[in-house]
């Protein structure tokens, strides 16, 4: 009986994590995500998660010589909020070129 006890206390643990690490549009917040500052201060300013625990994310800025932490209540599309990025978004660094293509015009 309170091996079931446990467990659910668990479940309703791990539910209440949930809802804190989640924004205001339903995004769960994880680890290796990439969003972006929609502060225009910032100049387009992208961040990694570190980690997130008690609605709180521990982030660094996308070259990794910056850490800080953010409330997740505060990750939501507004002028001062962020975005999450789509993977096929970025673009850094130099462009790559495939082996079979010609670099000359």
């Amino acid at each position: 009986m309170s091996a079931a006890i446990d467990t659910s206390a668990q479940d309703e643990d791990a539910q209440a994590q949930q809802e804190k690490n989640t924004t205001r549009e339903g995004i769960l917040v994880c680890r290796g995500q990439i969003w972006e500052d929609l502060d225009t201060r910032q100049g387009k300013r992208h961040v990694v998660i570190e980690s997130v625990a008690d609605g709180e994310a521990q982030l660094r800025d996308h070259y990794g010589t910056k850490y800080s932490s953010l409330s997740v209540s505060r990750m939501h599309r507004h002028s001062t909020g962020f975005r999450l990025v789509a993977p096929g978004e970025l673009k850094y660094g130099a462009p790559t070129v495939s082996s079979d293509e010609n670099t000359q015009p």
